[in-house]
């Protein structure tokens, strides 16, 4: 994956949510502390997730913006925090990492691409679930720590 998108200031290990909200709106907060985006974006990636979970399967969720929402964006990024705990998004469906998403254009489709190939990979996601910094992360999903 390209980590240029991903610095430790993009990535969050042991963060603890009491919703889906909440851990969605802390996903757009580093994007937009990052200056991927604007504001009005986190509003768009609670809305996206309440129209169909962003949810993707093996403890992941990846939270991103409506169609609408990308107006707000400014640059491609990512944020990942990882939630030893779980969140809860409904239907059974725990996250203990989240990869929130914020694309210009198609770009977001080659990310979801590596995201499933991370996902995919056992040892590799049991690795991010058991970091404990955010360079470890950052070292396993571009493959250096793999």
């Amino acid at each position: 994956m390209d980590t240029k998108m991903l610095s430790e200031a993009t990535v969050r290990v042991g963060a603890s949510y009491a919703s889906k909200d909440e851990a969605i709106r802390a996903c757009g907060e580093i994007l937009r502390a990052a200056g991927h985006i604007q504001s009005e974006y986190i509003d768009k990636m609670v809305e996206r997730d309440n129209l169909s979970t962003t949810y993707v399967g093996s403890g992941v969720a990846v939270p991103h913006g409506t169609k609408a929402g990308l107006a707000y964006v400014k640059s491609t990024g990512l944020a990942v925090v990882q939630v030893p705990a779980g969140v809860d998004f409904g239907k059974g469906n725990i996250a203990y990492l989240l990869v929130g998403i914020a694309a210009k254009g198609d770009e977001h489709i080659d990310l979801l691409t590596e995201i499933a190939g991370i996902c995919a990979d056992d040892d590799r996601l049991a690795g991010l679930l058991k970091a404990t910094s955010a360079r470890e992360i950052i070292d396993l999903i571009s493959g250096a720590g793999a």
